[in-house]
């Protein structure tokens, strides 16, 4: 099993479940229909994501790495037509939620809508695009390559451009300071539009063959304690039911956990994890952090106070 999610963004029951075939089938299906739309080309702009952790979300920034795009991100609480619009974005994959506001962006296309609406809606519905594109043509190969993943372009929340490389880099690093094995289970509940949690968790995860857990993510934890506690319940209810062995989190995960002081039954496979407690990406170059019992591993370096 490749990845254990929830198929709907507010639905915490994770009953999305695909193996690694399935889940390379989905990012090859995505990037053909990119290359479809004219992403393939290097000068080519990126694609906006604005998606909840999930299957799909992971879909469009493996499927954007394989077609040779580039995809930016837009968190919760950002102006997603300041993200995507005055020529930074190609088009866009969104929640349905959200077709109204980036429809009004000129681009090449339509927006990709996830989890609603209709053939009579202005979008390209993520279900349809899928079916349309399913089968690759007689006689193409298989195109996940290592190298296009690498040469992908991730513009995470802003202009900044993150390498492939360096996500690659960043997941070799994790993998190998938590000892990630084919039969962890890690669990991630931090946005995979941010490079701590695509890099140093999804890709860390699925580079050793483990499975991936997403919890899913609860708006953003700038809305405020109630945002931020109903994010942590859901990654303690995703460690309790999965056995997760391994977390990937970030300051705010851990901090509801030292508020909350929860029960710690059912959590006797969790071993370790990582937590992003300021900037840069140096695993460890602070003390640990503990949660739910067991030290969690730093990345980057937080402010003097």
């Amino acid at each position: 099993m490749a990845l254990i999610a929830s198929s709907l963004g507010d639905d915490v029951a994770l009953d999305q479940r695909w193996t690694y075939g399935e889940l390379r089938e989905r990012a090859e299906t995505f990037a053909r229909a990119l290359r479809d739309l004219g992403y393939a080309e290097r000068e080519a702009k990126a694609l906006g994501v604005r998606a909840r952790n999930g299957g799909d979300a992971l879909t469009a920034y493996l499927g954007g790495a394989l077609a040779g795009s580039g995809t930016r991100t837009c968190g919760a609480r950002e102006d997603a037509r300041e993200a995507f619009g005055n020529g930074k974005t190609r088009g866009t994959m969104v929640e349905f939620v959200d077709a109204d506001v980036v429809g009004s962006i000129v681009g090449a296309h339509e927006p990709i809508a996830l989890n609603g609406g209709t053939v009579k809606d202005k979008v390209i519905l993520y279900e349809v695009l899928r079916a349309a594109y399913g089968r690759a043509e007689d006689g193409e190969d298989g195109d996940a390559t290592t190298s296009a993943t690498v040469d992908a372009r991730y513009m995470f929340g802003g202009d900044k451009v993150t390498s492939g490389m360096t996500l690659a880099s960043a997941a070799a690093r994790a993998a190998a300071a938590l000892d990630v094995r084919e039969t962890d289970a890690v669990c991630v509940p931090v946005p995979l539009g941010h490079a701590m949690g695509f890099g140093f968790g999804a890709l860390a995860a699925l580079t050793s063959g483990a499975r991936l857990v997403l919890p899913p993510t609860m708006g953003s934890a700038a809305d405020g304690d109630a945002a931020r506690r109903a994010m942590f319940e859901a990654t303690l209810e995703a460690l309790r039911s999965e056995k997760c062995t391994l977390v990937v989190a970030d300051s705010h995960v851990t901090r509801s956990a030292n508020e909350l002081a929860p029960d710690l039954s059912g959590l006797d496979e969790l071993r370790g994890g990582l937590v992003k407690v300021g900037s840069g990406d140096d695993v460890g170059m602070q003390d640990p952090v503990k949660f739910l019992g067991v030290d969690l591993l730093t990345v980057g370096v937080a402010k003097p106070k």
